[in-house]
């Protein structure tokens, strides 16, 4: 009987296993001590500088902008209303002059003038009949003019006949009967007498003679009847016939003027009627050339040669205009294509405030286009606009910039509109003079000043001239070979974090302290503290605006504009750098932003800042 093989310890593998980790921390240690051992040594913290040069010294504006072309056409619908594309030559293609760029859908243009064409037909056949109607008028008229005419004629006829015939030949008419009748009684009344002389001799009989006596008294009667009828005649009846014939004369030449009257009225409706259908049909004739050209405009021909390149139709966050293409609907005078001519190109840039004062027309320029930054094309300057662009303002209200317009002289390559470019402008070229970077000058008691590397603590007064975006011109106060700091010693007391612009000795107005008006009677009267000290402490950010006596301010080093045009930046004394500093203290988590909690610490500690009456601190009034 064999003896049974010896079994493997339990605890061999877990050996095995610290061995392999037990060498590969030895390993570590190792690669740790020879890092350890060879480092390269720190390098000593040394203060940057820059050694003053004399050389030329250009001043120039750099801006980024669009190609556009100097001769551009638009194309825009005049199709009144909405109309359909249905065909658009493709973007990007070179059209002749003559070539159908666009279609829109004309079946409501075709419906248009066809209605139009019945109604110009209607307003044709209206004015024929209004202008027979006048010529029928205008007869009528006449006629009844000619019979009102006629009763004036025979009414004063008929006047003159009574005046001159009737009333004569009536009023002699019982003339006449009266004298009859007297002779008829001279007669009768010899009768009367004859036979009474007969009868008183018996010859005559009684009833004769009373026979006679009534004849007498029936033709005396008669003559009173004469008498009478003569004085009525020309008493009444032949003034009252004349009366009457009179007022028929009258009535007849009213009637006249009435009839007159009456048939310019009866013209004048008809010719109104008349003009009114003439000026009717003008105004269908008039839409019917306008639907017509409506009918013509469905189909748009290039005016000239050129490239083709689509409106920017929809190219807004907030159009409501759709994209270039066929099917979209278009608005009337809305820009469908541009023909560009390439052969002239100019390139819009916008120049902010602080330098649109140096920029003038005719100015060289150079243009470097993004896609060929190795090659360069002269230019000028075209176009300053006189007001800032007002498109600039929607994204920041306080941003002042001026469309400038760039005319490039130099024969460009084969280069379409939009590409992207910068110009840069020369404004002047200085020559033999001393530059320094320009975060090199700081402000010092309100004044220019640089330090050198020789006594960094002390600030050495400079007079500044020109700048550019890195470089300003120093005329005073260094030379050549001086060796000035790039980073200017900072002042914690001069520190403005809220840029002031009054200056240290500055005399405030006595509304302006309000309630921390210092007394009269005190130090601070005279511009002293309380303790007699400076009765304002002067800030760095205190410096006049403008125009001031130690210069104009530029912009900032990082390239940020300043206030006015002109005045340096100053390193360690801008709001740039000030929001830098105050961003490193008080963003005490480092995301760049600062939180409630950092800006109630941020607020303490300008509080515990401000100097409290009394102090010894050389401050003012605290302002609230």
């Amino acid at each position: 009987m064999s003896a049974p093989a010896p079994s493997k310890s339990p605890s061999a593998p877990f050996a095995g296993r610290a061995k392999l980790v037990a060498g590969a921390a030895f390993a570590l240690l190792a690669l740790v001590a020879l890092w350890l051992a060879f480092r390269p040594a720190k390098p000593a913290q040394q203060v940057d500088h820059f050694e003053v040069k004399r050389g030329n010294f250009l001043i120039s504006i750099v801006e980024g902008g669009t190609l556009e072309a100097v001769d551009e056409v638009s194309i825009r619908s005049e199709v009144e209303g909405t109309a359909r594309i249905i065909f658009i030559v493709p973007e990007g293609s070179y059209v002749k002059a003559g070539d159908l760029l666009v279609e829109l859908d004309s079946s409501s243009s075709q419906d248009a003038v066809n209605q139009q064409q019945i109604n110009v037909e209607k307003a044709q056949f209206a004015l024929i009949q209004s202008e027979q109607q006048l010529e029928i008028q205008k007869s009528v008229v006449d006629s009844e003019i000619q019979a009102a005419e006629l009763k004036v004629e025979f009414a004063a006829s008929d006047l003159e006949k009574f005046v001159k015939g009737e009333a004569l030949q009536t009023q002699r008419d019982a003339q006449i009967a009266i004298t009859n009748v007297l002779e008829s009684l001279q007669i009768a009344q010899e009768r009367l007498e004859w036979s009474e002389k007969l009868y008183k001799e018996g010859f005559e009989s009684k009833g004769n003679l009373d026979k006679d006596r009534l004849t007498v008294s029936q033709t005396s009667l008669k003559l009173e009847q004469s008498e009478k009828a003569l004085w009525m005649i020309e008493t009444f009846d032949n003034p009252k016939k004349k009366r009457l014939l009179e007022s028929a004369l009258e009535e007849a030449k009213e009637n006249l003027e009435r009839v007159k009257l009456q048939g310019e009225r009866k013209l004048a409706q008809s010719e109104a009627d008349v003009e009114a259908q003439r000026k009717t049909l003008d105004l269908n004739t008039q839409k019917l050339e306008r639907d017509k050209q409506q009918l013509l405009a469905t189909k748009i021909y290039a005016p000239q040669d050129g490239l083709v390149v689509y409106g920017s139709g929809g190219g807004g966050h907030f159009s409501n205009e759709s994209l270039i293409e066929e099917g979209a609907v278009v608005r009337n005078r809305q820009e469908i294509i541009k023909l560009p001519d390439v052969n002239e190109m100019k390139l819009r840039v916008k120049i902010h405030e602080t330098h649109i004062t140096q920029v003038r027309l005719g100015q060289p320029a150079f243009v470097v286009l993004d896609s060929m930054p190795d090659q360069r094309f002269q230019g000028i300057v075209n176009r300053v606009a006189p007001l800032p662009d007002s498109q600039s303002r929607w994204g920041n209200p306080d941003l002042k910039v001026y469309a400038t317009e760039i005319l490039v002289t130099d024969k460009l390559p084969d280069v379409k509109p939009g590409v992207s470019a910068r110009a840069e402008v020369i404004i002047t070229n200085l020559e033999n003079t001393l530059t320094v970077p320009i975060q090199a000058v700081t402000t010092r008691k309100g004044k220019q000043v640089v330090f050198l590397a020789s006594a960094p603590t002390e600030a050495v007064p400079v007079v500044i001239g020109e700048y550019n975006t890195k470089f300003i011109q120093l005329t005073s106060g260094v030379k050549e070979g001086d060796k000035v700091l790039l980073a200017p010693p900072l002042d914690p007391n001069e520190k403005d974090l809220g840029g002031s612009i009054l200056s240290a000795g500055d005399k405030l107005p006595v509304a302006s302290t309000n309630l921390l008006r210092p007394s009269a009677e005190g130090p601070e009267a005279n511009g002293a503290g309380p303790n007699g000290g400076p009765g304002r402490r002067e800030r760095n950010g205190d410096r006049p605006r403008g125009n001031s006596p130690d210069g104009p301010r530029a912009g900032s080093a990082d390239g940020s504009r300043s206030d006015v045009a002109g005045t340096p930046p100053v390193n360690g004394e801008s709001r740039t750098n000030n929001f830098r500093e105050m961003m490193k203290k008080f963003d005490t988590d480092g995301d760049g932003k600062l939180s409630d909690s950092e800006r109630t610490a941020m607020r303490d500690a300008f509080r515990q800042m401000a100097p409290r009456e009394g102090s010894n601190t050389p401050a003012g009034p605290r302002r609230n």
